[in-house]
């Protein structure tokens, strides 16, 4: 074989994970098809003697090289190339367990955020930027008693808030009070996207709270009105199931 392809496979095998030394055995050995003593893979390879010998170990722990002993002298022959992927193998399911537990103190994909919106015009904002940004098909889930200020805030902009989430089929269930129901007949009811249903005991008030795909929005609705946004897809995951549990025992309008 000539040795533009033999530098190929070698720079394969450094990308594989072998060092220097450990693919030059290796290689010398696939091409030789028999055992060697370390003095003569060292000569063949033109690798120092040091080098044979420190780099056969881990040849060997891998499953690549098998040690041959012959008297007070052991000789290595090459396992064959599916070797490689018998140790591909080994090393993903390696990966697969150590990024399993590297989770458990790992922060990352855990990052939390935090927002305050002040001012109604500021809040048309933020919702506008939300329906045009959000993900089509996806969820938002509230849990409301005072849809009244929302509405109020949105004014003109109501109409197409409500109409851009219809078009883009982002899904909006909400449960509220009994003294909703009107307003939700009136207002939202028509979209075919929303969902509403109503707790007998919920309090009418000034604060509602909107579980979207990775954020939690508290709005007040006192003046001047606020959002706080918790930006965290673990936290909104938790509000959700909060969510669900109160929407078993919510009631759909009639």
């Amino acid at each position: 074989m000539n040795i533009e392809n033999i530098n190929t496979f070698k720079e394969r095998l450094l990308a594989f994970g072998l060092s220097n030394s450990e693919a030059s055995v290796y290689l010398y050995l696939l091409q030789l098809g028999k055992e060697a003593g370390g003095s003569s893979i060292a000569t063949a390879a033109k690798l120092h003697r040091q080098y044979v010998y420190s780099a056969l170990p881990s040849l060997i722990e891998t499953g690549l090289v098998e040690e041959v002993p012959k008297g007070k002298q052991s000789k290595y022959k090459a396992n064959p190339p599916t070797a490689i992927e018998k140790l591909g193998r080994k090393q993903a399911v390696t990966a697969t367990d150590l990024a399993s537990d590297l989770n458990t103190i790992s922060n990352i994909g855990n990052e939390q955020e935090f927002e305050v919106i002040q001012g109604e015009r500021a809040m048309v904002e933020f919702e506008m930027d939300y329906v045009l940004s959000a993900k089509e098909c996806s969820e938002e889930l509230i849990i409301g008693g005072a849809s009244g200020g929302f509405l109020k805030i949105m004014g003109e902009s109501l109409e197409e808030y409500l109409s851009i989430k219809e078009e883009r089929g982002i899904v909006v269930k909400y449960i509220g009070s009994n003294n909703e129901i009107a307003e939700f007949n009136k207002k939202t009811g028509k979209y075919s996207n929303q969902y509403h249903r109503f707790l007998n005991k919920l309090p009418d008030g000034t604060a509602n709270m909107v579980v979207r795909s990775s954020e939690v929005c508290f709005y007040s609705f006192v003046h001047p009105p606020h959002v706080y946004v918790v930006k965290s897809k673990e936290v909104a995951e938790h509000y959700k199931a909060f969510f669900y549990m109160l929407w078993d025992m919510s009631i759909e309008p009639k």
